[in-house]
């Protein structure tokens, strides 16, 4: 049988404490959107990503689009933008009637697709991916897609902007 010191039993001790204090530290510093959560998925099925800070479409997927479109502050409505091809717009409809759980809407008019779309909200964005095989040329339109949920209290973020990463669409 081995018998240990106090010296020994003690520092054991202190090391589990030490332990035990940084990962309820590391718990507790935590940034805010490691609580939050993505949520459900698009009406296409298309299920968000949760991105930390303020992602652009070149963090997300770069080279795997032509350019970006920002819609900052997101109404409802046609926005048009210019393209290096051929100027087209983007239709947002916006759903309130949950003012807790906004819901976005989108179709893309004119030659082009979405190979993502980045709904921001508080300190976190939803990125929905469109650039996979389910979707090999892209998405002309979708439904149903929302800012991250704030686990706090179960409510959707409030939108702070929507980034479509475009690409030409050819038929």
């Amino acid at each position: 049988m081995t018998t240990r010191s106090k010296r020994q039993v003690w520092g054991a001790r202190l090391a589990c404490a030490g332990l035990t204090t940084a990962v309820a530290l590391g718990l507790a510093v935590s940034p805010a959107s490691a609580a939050d959560s993505a949520g459900p998925p698009s009406q296409e099925g298309v299920q968000p990503i949760l991105e930390d800070g303020n992602p652009t479409c070149d963090d997300l997927i770069p080279g795997a689009f032509d350019f970006s479109f920002k819609v900052d502050p997101p109404t409802a409505g046609t926005h048009t933008f210019d393209a290096p091809h051929q100027d087209g717009s983007v239709t947002i409809g916006l759903d309130n009637s949950d003012p807790d759980h906004v819901l976005v809407d989108f179709t893309i008019h004119g030659p082009y697709a979405a190979r993502g779309v980045i709904v921001k909200g508080g300190p976190v964005a939803n990125f929905y991916d469109y650039n996979t095989t389910d979707f090999p040329t892209g998405i002309k339109s979708d439904a149903l897609l929302h800012a991250p949920i704030n686990d706090n209290n179960d409510t959707y973020y409030g939108l702070s902007h929507i980034d479509f990463c475009l690409i030409p669409k050819k038929y």
